[in-house]
């Protein structure tokens, strides 16, 4: 009986180290204040969890977040948004064999939900389960255009950080793009999140006609987009978010 009640903590444990990671990435002391265990035990239970893949250090060699183990087995149940995504960001990727995405609003932020890899050596990093600013990727400014005046007002009247040299931090600079963003339907955006990338957003609407989610796809900003493909790339992105909009989601 004690070796029973010894598992299920554990599960309990590990479970709850991964909805800490999950909710904002985190090194192993930060996790452990959040879900008051010793270090140890957290440092433990990670270290299992990264070898399963369920969790997967950062950059930064410290930091860990959602691994692809836990990212594959939301997909694979096709009636979450993730799992009706997925197909999608697949084919766009081997359509432009460049990196795509999933994201949805979540406050004044853009979370990312998923991310489907292209074959080339150089690679756009993962950020899934990571958030961002709204007005600093075009994800964002998708999801911010189609919100009601007021809350657009109100982001916009906020302290609006600057990433790079090249971000818009003004209403008068954001307001005209989130404007053209209603009309046309997507946003392209170089070097404003990191200098270095470009990337191309667009609205996936739910079976009332609302935006609760943006498709984007990003490169290397030498060469994405070629000189010749911008406009296929952006048809591309168009198609895929048009494509999975019509699965009729909730």
């Amino acid at each position: 009986m004690g070796s029973a009640n010894s598992g299920i903590q554990s599960i309990e444990r590990a479970f709850s180290v991964l909805l800490a990671v999950a909710t904002e990435p985190a090194g192993i002391t930060d996790v452990a204040r959040r879900i008051a265990l010793p270090v140890s035990t957290v440092a433990r239970l990670l270290s299992t969890l990264e070898h399963l893949e369920a969790v997967i250090r950062q950059d930064d060699g410290v930091t860990y977040r959602i691994g692809p183990t836990v990212s594959n087995l939301a997909a694979g149940n096709d009636s979450t948004l993730i799992g009706r995504a997925r197909p999608f960001l697949a084919e766009l990727v081997d359509r432009v064999h460049e990196t795509a995405g999933l994201a949805v609003l979540e406050g004044d932020e853009v979370l990312y939900l998923d991310h489907v890899e292209n074959d080339n050596a150089v690679q756009i990093r993962d950020w899934t389960g990571e958030r961002t600013p709204l007005h600093v990727v075009p994800s964002g400014l998708v999801l911010l255009a189609h919100q009601p005046p007021a809350r657009i007002a109100a982001y916009l009247a906020g302290d609006l950080t600057k990433s790079t040299e090249h971000t818009n931090t003004t209403a008068a600079q954001i307001e005209p793009r989130l404007a053209a963003i209603r009309n046309n339907g997507f946003v392209w955006a170089v070097d404003e999140f990191q200098i270095g990338i470009t990337s191309v957003a667009v609205p996936v609407l739910n079976r009332a006609g609302e935006v609760i989610a943006a498709i984007h796809c990003h490169g290397p900003s030498y060469r994405f987009p070629s000189q010749t493909n911008r406009a296929e790339v952006q048809e591309a992105v168009v198609a895929a978010a048009r494509r999975l909009s019509a699965t009729k989601l909730d």
